[in-house]
Protein backbone atom coordinates (compact mmCIF):
# COMPACT_ATOMS: atom_id res chain seq x y z
CA UNK A 1 0.00 0.00 0.00
CA UNK A 2 1.65 3.46 -0.93
CA UNK A 3 2.04 5.50 2.12
CA UNK A 4 0.89 8.68 -0.08
CA UNK A 5 -2.33 7.35 -0.44
CA UNK A 6 -2.81 6.41 3.33
CA UNK A 7 -1.75 10.23 4.23
CA UNK A 8 -4.04 11.59 1.88
CA UNK A 9 -6.95 9.36 2.93
CA UNK A 10 -6.17 10.44 6.71
CA UNK A 11 -5.76 13.94 5.78
CA UNK A 12 -9.14 14.23 3.63
CA UNK A 13 -11.12 12.78 6.77
CA UNK A 14 -9.10 14.84 8.87
CA UNK A 15 -10.27 17.92 6.96
CA UNK A 16 -13.77 17.11 7.66
CA UNK A 17 -13.73 16.57 11.19
CA UNK A 18 -12.50 13.16 11.98
CA UNK A 19 -10.52 11.51 14.22
CA UNK A 20 -8.24 8.99 12.67
CA UNK A 21 -6.47 5.88 13.26
CA UNK A 22 -4.12 3.51 11.16
CA UNK A 23 -4.48 0.08 11.98
CA UNK A 24 -2.22 -1.66 9.93
CA UNK A 25 -3.46 -0.63 5.83
CA UNK A 26 -6.85 0.57 7.12
CA UNK A 27 -7.86 3.68 8.34
CA UNK A 28 -10.42 3.91 11.32
CA UNK A 29 -12.45 7.50 11.20
CA UNK A 30 -14.58 9.09 13.76
CA UNK A 31 -16.41 11.86 13.64
CA UNK A 32 -15.96 14.38 16.09
CA UNK A 33 -19.00 14.31 17.96
CA UNK A 34 -19.14 18.14 18.48
CA UNK A 35 -19.52 18.41 14.81
CA UNK A 36 -21.33 15.85 14.14
CA UNK A 37 -24.87 16.15 12.81
CA UNK A 38 -27.32 13.27 11.21
CA UNK A 39 -26.77 13.31 7.86
CA UNK A 40 -29.01 10.99 5.69
CA UNK A 41 -27.23 8.16 3.82
CA UNK A 42 -26.38 8.67 0.55
CA UNK A 43 -26.00 5.51 -1.71
CA UNK A 44 -22.88 3.09 -2.28
CA UNK A 45 -20.88 5.20 -4.18
CA UNK A 46 -20.08 8.62 -2.21
CA UNK A 47 -17.96 11.63 -3.24
CA UNK A 48 -16.36 14.30 -0.97
CA UNK A 49 -19.46 15.73 -0.04
CA UNK A 50 -21.40 12.64 0.58
CA UNK A 51 -19.03 10.82 2.76
CA UNK A 52 -19.87 13.16 5.79
CA UNK A 53 -22.88 10.65 6.36
CA UNK A 54 -20.46 8.16 7.71
CA UNK A 55 -20.44 9.10 11.63
CA UNK A 56 -17.55 6.17 12.39
CA UNK A 57 -16.19 3.60 9.81
CA UNK A 58 -13.28 1.61 8.88
CA UNK A 59 -11.74 2.71 4.98
CA UNK A 60 -9.56 1.01 2.74
CA UNK A 61 -7.50 2.34 0.67
CA UNK A 62 -6.26 0.90 -2.70
CA UNK A 63 -3.78 2.41 -4.46
CA UNK A 64 -3.35 0.35 -7.48
CA UNK A 65 -3.02 3.65 -9.89
CA UNK A 66 -2.97 1.71 -13.15
CA UNK A 67 -5.80 -0.72 -13.01
CA UNK A 68 -9.40 -0.21 -12.67
CA UNK A 69 -10.86 -2.49 -10.34
CA UNK A 70 -12.70 -5.33 -11.83
CA UNK A 71 -14.86 -8.53 -10.54
CA UNK A 72 -11.75 -9.79 -11.74
CA UNK A 73 -9.58 -8.49 -9.91
CA UNK A 74 -11.25 -8.58 -6.64
CA UNK A 75 -11.34 -12.66 -6.92
CA UNK A 76 -7.38 -12.52 -7.90
CA UNK A 77 -6.96 -10.50 -5.04
CA UNK A 78 -9.80 -11.22 -2.10
CA UNK A 79 -7.80 -9.04 0.46
CA UNK A 80 -9.04 -6.11 -1.36
CA UNK A 81 -12.37 -6.85 0.08
CA UNK A 82 -10.68 -8.79 2.85
CA UNK A 83 -11.25 -6.18 5.90
CA UNK A 84 -14.63 -6.40 5.40
CA UNK A 85 -15.61 -10.23 5.91
CA UNK A 86 -17.46 -10.59 9.26
CA UNK A 87 -14.48 -11.94 11.20
CA UNK A 88 -12.40 -9.04 10.70
CA UNK A 89 -14.61 -6.53 11.70
CA UNK A 90 -15.81 -8.03 14.89
CA UNK A 91 -11.69 -7.74 15.60
CA UNK A 92 -12.29 -4.33 14.99
CA UNK A 93 -15.53 -3.76 16.23
CA UNK A 94 -14.00 -2.61 19.83
CA UNK A 95 -12.53 0.34 18.45
CA UNK A 96 -15.90 1.60 18.16
CA UNK A 97 -16.71 0.77 21.68
CA UNK A 98 -20.53 -0.87 20.58
CA UNK A 99 -20.97 1.75 17.99
CA UNK A 100 -22.03 0.85 14.48
CA UNK A 101 -19.82 1.94 11.76
CA UNK A 102 -19.55 1.52 7.96
CA UNK A 103 -16.81 0.03 5.74
CA UNK A 104 -15.63 1.83 2.66
CA UNK A 105 -13.46 1.38 0.53
CA UNK A 106 -11.28 3.52 -1.73
CA UNK A 107 -10.26 2.44 -5.20
CA UNK A 108 -8.47 4.38 -8.33
CA UNK A 109 -11.38 3.75 -10.65
CA UNK A 110 -14.35 1.64 -11.46
CA UNK A 111 -14.63 -0.05 -15.20
CA UNK A 112 -16.26 2.46 -17.28
CA UNK A 113 -18.80 -0.53 -19.18
CA UNK A 114 -21.66 -0.53 -17.46
CA UNK A 115 -22.16 -4.32 -16.88
CA UNK A 116 -18.63 -4.60 -15.79
CA UNK A 117 -19.16 -1.66 -13.64
CA UNK A 118 -22.67 -3.42 -12.14
CA UNK A 119 -20.74 -6.42 -11.21
CA UNK A 120 -17.95 -5.00 -9.61
CA UNK A 121 -20.55 -2.72 -7.40
CA UNK A 122 -22.68 -6.17 -6.75
CA UNK A 123 -19.92 -8.01 -5.50
CA UNK A 124 -18.69 -5.33 -3.42
CA UNK A 125 -21.79 -5.29 -1.57
CA UNK A 126 -22.39 -8.90 -1.93
CA UNK A 127 -19.28 -8.76 0.48
CA UNK A 128 -20.33 -6.48 3.27
CA UNK A 129 -19.27 -3.14 2.02
CA UNK A 130 -21.09 0.16 2.93
CA UNK A 131 -19.70 2.50 0.95
CA UNK A 132 -17.06 3.05 -2.50
CA UNK A 133 -14.82 6.25 -2.80
CA UNK A 134 -12.50 7.01 -5.68
CA UNK A 135 -9.13 8.03 -5.30
CA UNK A 136 -9.44 11.04 -7.48
CA UNK A 137 -12.19 12.20 -5.12
CA UNK A 138 -10.12 12.19 -2.50
CA UNK A 139 -7.65 13.64 -4.25
CA UNK A 140 -9.91 16.30 -5.24
CA UNK A 141 -11.49 16.48 -1.54
CA UNK A 142 -8.47 16.98 0.02
CA UNK A 143 -7.06 19.99 -2.45
CA UNK A 144 -10.77 21.90 -2.63
CA UNK A 145 -9.53 22.62 1.64
CA UNK A 146 -6.12 23.22 0.62
CA UNK A 147 -5.71 27.08 1.51
CA UNK A 148 -2.72 28.14 -0.48
CA UNK A 149 -1.41 30.80 1.56
CA UNK A 150 -1.75 28.32 4.63
CA UNK A 151 1.47 26.70 5.60
CA UNK A 152 0.89 22.61 6.02
CA UNK A 153 2.49 20.23 8.54
CA UNK A 154 1.98 17.27 6.01
CA UNK A 155 4.54 17.56 3.65
CA UNK A 156 2.08 16.29 0.88
CA UNK A 157 -0.49 19.15 1.82
CA UNK A 158 2.31 21.76 1.68
CA UNK A 159 3.09 20.09 -1.58
CA UNK A 160 -0.72 21.03 -3.24
CA UNK A 161 -0.54 23.83 -1.05
CA UNK A 162 2.48 25.06 -3.62
CA UNK A 163 1.30 23.38 -6.63
CA UNK A 164 -2.19 25.75 -6.21
CA UNK A 165 -0.34 28.65 -5.13
CA UNK A 166 1.01 28.90 -8.29
CA UNK A 167 -2.14 27.19 -10.84
CA UNK A 168 -0.22 24.09 -11.41
CA UNK A 169 -3.30 22.11 -10.57
CA UNK A 170 -6.75 23.00 -10.92
CA UNK A 171 -9.19 22.52 -8.26
CA UNK A 172 -12.39 22.85 -10.23
CA UNK A 173 -14.84 19.28 -10.00
CA UNK A 174 -14.74 18.86 -13.89
CA UNK A 175 -10.94 18.19 -13.92
CA UNK A 176 -10.46 15.99 -11.35
CA UNK A 177 -7.20 14.18 -13.49
CA UNK A 178 -5.27 17.83 -12.07
CA UNK A 179 -4.05 18.45 -15.11
CA UNK A 180 -0.83 20.55 -14.57
CA UNK A 181 -1.01 24.01 -17.10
Amino acid sequence: MSEVILQLVEEFFQQRKYFTARQGNLILIKKNKKTSEPVADNGFILDETTVESITSGIVKPVGWHTCKITARILETFPEIIEFAKEEQTRKLAERFAGESFKKLLIIPQLPAHIELREKVLKKLEDTGIDHLMTIPAIVYGVIEKIEPRRVYSSPICDLLRILKFYNMISPTREQMELPLR
